[in-house]
C-alpha cells in the first residue's frame, strides 16, 4: 500500500515527465538529438565563399591606355595545357607582337580543364569579369584594382616554399590586388628600369641583364573564392631560360615572351 508521502512523490515525478525538460536535447529527424545535429553541421570555415560577384569601377583607365600601350582587338595567341599530376603545365604565347607590343594582352581564366583564353581585348577587359589573368611579354596582370573590375588577388609564399610539397593554402598570407597606379593615377613602375607596371606578380622575375626566374610560388585567389598555387617556369624557351638564369645573359634567338607556368587548384 502506498503511503501519502509516496503518492505525492509519484505525482510530482509524473508531472515532470509530462512537462518535459526544456534543457534536454529533443528528437530531430533520423532519431538524432539537436545536440547531435549541431555536431553534424558543416564547418563554416570549409565553405568556399565568393570574394566578389559584381564588377567594381576601374580607376585610371585613360592612364592605363597610355602607360601600358593597350589595344582594342583581342589577341588570338594560343594557350596550351598539359596535365601535370593534379595540376597543369601551361604555355602562353605572350609575345604580343614583339618587344614593342602591337597586340593586346592575352586574357585567360583558370578552369578545371586548364587555363582557357578569353576572347577580349585590352579596352573591353576593363568591363569584363570573365578573365582572371592576363599576359604580355614579362608582365602578368590580375583582374582587380586598376587592372580590371573583378577581385582576383595573389600572395607570395615564403622564400623556402617548394611548389611540389605545397598542398594547402598557408595561413597569414598578404594578398595583393593590382595597384600600379596611385589614387591620383600616377604610374607605379616595378623598379626594373624597363618602365613596366608594378603588378602583384612582378616578383616572378628579376632583371640583371635578362629576365631571370625567381621560382617564387604564389597563391592566387579567384573571385569565386577558390585558390591555386602557381609558379612561373620560364619567359624564354626552356634552354635559353636555363642559360639566362645561370649566366645573367640570354642567347639569341631565345623565344622571349613565351610564358610557361605550373599551377594547381588547392580548393575545389
Amino acid at each position: 500500500m502506498t503511503s501519502r508521502h509516496g503518492f505525492a512523490l509519484l505525482s510530482i515525478l509524473a508531472l515532470l515527465a509530462a512537462c518535459g525538460d526544456d534543457d534536454a536535447p529533443t528528437d530531430t529527424d533520423a532519431g538524432m538529438t539537436e545536440m547531435d545535429a549541431d555536431m553534424m553541421e558543416p564547418d563554416a570555415g570549409m565553405t568556399i565563399e565568393p570574394v566578389c560577384s559584381e564588377p567594381t569601377p576601374v580607376p585610371c583607365e585613360d592612364e592605363s591606355v597610355l602607360e601600358l600601350a593597350l589595344f582594342a582587338p583581342p589577341n588570338p595567341a594560343m594557350i596550351t595545357n598539359t596535365a601535370d599530376g593534379d595540376g597543369w603545365l601551361t604555355h602562353v604565347d605572350a609575345t604580343g607582337g614583339g618587344f614593342n607590343p602591337t597586340l593586346s594582352y592575352v586574357y585567360a581564366r583558370f578552369t578545371d580543364e586548364g587555363l582557357v583564353r578569353v576572347d577580349v581585348g585590352d579596352e573591353d577587359a576593363f568591363g569584363s569579369m570573365d578573365w582572371d589573368i592576363a599576359f604580355r611579354r614579362f608582365v602578368i596582370r590580375l583582374n582587380s584594382g586598376v587592372s580590371g573590375p573583378s577581385c582576383v588577388s595573389a600572395a607570395r609564399t615564403g622564400a623556402a616554399t617548394e611548389y611540389d610539397t605545397l598542398d594547402a593554402v598557408p595561413a597569414g598570407l598578404d594578398y595583393r590586388v593590382e595597384e600600379y597606379f596611385t589614387p591620383t593615377c600616377d604610374f607605379v613602375p616595378d623598379g626594373s628600369g624597363l618602365m613596366s607596371p608594378g603588378t602583384a606578380l612582378q616578383s616572378f622575375w628579376r632583371y640583371p641583364g635578362c629576365v631571370q626566374m625567381t621560382n617564387n610560388v604564389y597563391i592566387v585567389r579567384l573571385a569565386d573564392g577558390r585558390q591555386l598555387k602557381m609558379t612561373v617556369l620560364s619567359y624564354y624557351e626552356p634552354e635559353a631560360q636555363a642559360t639566362c638564369d645561370a649566366t645573367g645573359s640570354a642567347p639569341m634567338p631565345n623565344g622571349s615572351g613565351n610564358i610557361r607556368l605550373r599551377w594547381e587548384l588547392l580548393t575545389p
